[in-house]
């Protein structure tokens, strides 16, 4: 699937810009099913998401709690972004 494929390039990238996950090449990342594979704990992954919404929805969009059970694996994590920009571009629109 392209969207899903150019999210995780995106999610790659992103995490090359944060200091706790800055160490992951593009190759682990796609290569990667889960978070936990990366390294990346279940506090990490949120504190990610917050500086995600931060730096790419101008803060626009909160953290919603179904979201925490979507952050488990790659798919869902990128499921996840791809919503919080959807959300942004709502918010930037109205």
């Amino acid at each position: 699937m392209p969207e899903t494929d150019e999210y995780l390039s995106k999610f790659s990238d992103f995490l090359r810009t944060q200091q706790m996950t800055s160490h992951l090449t593009h190759e682990e990342v796609v290569q990667a099913h889960t978070r936990e594979e990366l390294g990346i704990s279940s506090l990490n992954m949120i504190m990610l998401l917050m500086n995600y919404i931060k730096e790419h929805a101008n803060d626009s969009v909160s953290l919603k709690p179904e979201w925490v059970s979507r952050l488990n694996d790659l798919e869902g994590i990128v499921s996840v972004l791809r919503e919080i920009d959807q959300l942004s571009l709502e918010q930037a629109s109205t």
